[in-house]
C-alpha cells in the first residue's frame, strides 16, 4: 500500500511549509488503521532509505496526527512501564532497511473513524492527506 496524498483537496493547499511526501522522509507507509477497539491508530511504515528515517526513529521527535477535518490532534502515549508506543532507534539497535516499525497514537472517546483522513507532524516533517483505513 501506498499513502494517499491529498493534491487536490483544500487543506493540502500548505500555509507556509511545503508538505514532504513519506518518501522524504525515507519510508513507505504500509497503513494507518484503528486498533483496540479503536482506541489507538496503529501507523506502520517501511523503512526505505536509513539515513533519512533517522530523523523519524529519534525519540527525542514527538510524532502528532491531526485530523484534517476537525483539527483534532492526536498523541503518542507514554506508558509509566514501557514508555512511548512505538517504535525509535538506539545505539545498539540502528534503523534497519526494509523492516517495518509501528507508532501507536491514543484515540481518546474513538473520535477518529476510518475513512478520515489525517497529518503526519513528525519534527520539522509534515505529510498531509493519510487515510485512516
Amino acid at each position: 500500500m501506498t499513502a494517499s496524498l491529498a493534491q487536490d483537496s483544500p487543506t493540502a493547499a500548505a500555509p507556509a511549509a511545503t508538505p514532504q511526501r513519506l518518501e522524504d522522509l525515507g519510508v513507505e507507509l504500509v497503513g494507518i488503521r484503528l486498533s483496540g477497539a479503536d482506541f489507538l491508530i496503529d501507523v506502520r511504515y517501511r523503512v526505505k532509505d536509513v539515513a533519512k528515517a533517522q530523523a523519524l526513529m529519534e525519540r527525542k521527535v514527538h510524532p502528532v496526527l491531526v485530523n484534517e477535518a476537525t483539527g483534532d490532534r492526536y498523541y503518542v502515549p507514554q506508558a509509566p512501564k514501557l514508555g512511548q508506543l512505538r517504535q525509535s532507534a538506539t545505539a545498539k539497535q540502528p534503523v534497519q532497511l526494509d523492516k517495518v516499525y509501528f507508532m501507536l497514537f491514543a484515540n481518546p472517546d474513538r473520535k477518529l473513524r476510518s475513512g478520515e483522513k489525517v497529518t503526519l507532524h513528525a519534527g520539522e516533517s509534515t505529510v498531509r492527506g493519510l487515510l485512516v483505513q
